[in-house]
């Protein structure tokens, strides 16, 4: 769903499509502005006033401190981590450990294309969209860009990476996309056949 929003920290205004189990509670233009808002979140600052989180604090850096002695940064300090990891590592069962994988593969990929949506592709994305029309369906309303191969695997900002769709169709054709994926296994190939489908034949009639 597309959530309009006034960035937290500079008051610009926005809008980004999240699924419905992802809208968070505060809404940034950049990770700048994000960065700055966190130095001055009020929730932050009364928990400092706090005696009891700053003592609950306090015995955590001297906990830390009594396992892993004063210089937490040291190669022997890294290699004692190294090996309570592994060590706990090797308990977990196979489907915890595949879990805490996808968990760290999901949130590496976030992290490489945060930087793909930012204020340049904003305004990419809002020129591409003007007088268009979705290219699967044909509505006009709710569009977005898509791209055909996903910025996640390397797609670029070009035009023949891009095409204008509603905010349903996005949908499907994401989901159809990663189906073919899990077949083909061939990026190239599967720009292709998605151009052929949504970009050269009218309406994907």
């Amino acid at each position: 769903m597309v959530i309009n929003f006034n960035c937290e920290n500079c008051g610009i205004p926005g809008k980004r499509s999240y699924s419905k189990n992802r809208i968070p509670k505060q809404f940034f233009c950049s990770v700048k502005c994000q960065n700055i808002w966190q130095k001055t979140r009020q929730d932050i600052v009364i928990k400092n006033k706090d005696h009891l989180f700053r003592e609950k604090v306090s015995e955590g850096l001297k906990r830390r401190k009594r396992m892993l002695g004063n210089n937490y940064h040291s190669d022997e300090t890294k290699k004692k981590i190294g090996l309570k990891t592994k060590e706990r590592w090797e308990k977990y069962t196979i489907e915890e450990k595949t879990y805490f994988i996808n968990v760290l593969q999901n949130n590496a990929l976030k992290k490489r294309t945060y930087k793909t949506y930012d204020i340049d592709w904003n305004k990419l994305s809002k020129k591409l969209r003007e007088n268009q029309v979705c290219f699967r369906c044909g509505k006009k309303e709710k569009l977005s860009i898509h791209h055909i191969i996903p910025a996640k695997v390397g797609g670029k900002r070009e035009l023949n990476n891009l095409v204008p769709l509603c905010n349903s169709c996005h949908r499907i054709v994401e989901h159809q996309t990663n189906r073919i994926f899990k077949i083909i296994n061939d990026w190239e190939i599967i720009s292709l056949l998605v151009n052929q489908k949504i970009r050269y034949t009218k309406y994907g009639n």
